[in-house]
């Protein structure tokens, strides 16, 4: 699962090495600034994903990798019997939102959101 871990510039999500391979992306690191909040998302979350270039998916197993959908742009890492938070990104970041499995959702997002807040 991404470790993710804050500062008072920045967000960082840590990555395995296993996570790097699958997910075809290495760390991030984004800066607070970038980051519109965060927010829990249900178990139908893939339909929004579009098409995957590039990554890793096996459905219901995992789902990993840059999605694209119009102007949309997403980076996944989800395994099976996760929830999903949604970390939305501004634009000129790279990426629209980033899609992270977690054991709870909210939890994650309440977390990011009071970091955000805390600036």
């Amino acid at each position: 699962m991404p470790k993710v871990e804050f500062s008072t510039t920045h967000l960082q999500i840590k990555l395995t090495p296993g996570e790097k391979i699958w997910g075809m992306h290495g760390d991030f690191k984004i800066p607070g600034g970038a980051i519109r909040g965060a927010e829990p998302l249900d178990k139908t979350f893939w339909r929004t994903l579009g098409l995957r270039i590039p990554g890793t998916a096996f459905p219901g197993l995992i789902i990993a990798g840059t999605y694209l959908w119009r102007k949309d742009r997403a980076w996944v890492y989800w395994l099976r019997g996760q929830e999903v938070v949604q970390i939305n990104l501004a634009p000129g970041f790279g990426y629209t939102r980033i899609l992270i499995g977690t054991e709870n959702a909210q939890a994650l997002a309440d977390e990011i959101n009071d970091a955000l807040t805390a600036c």
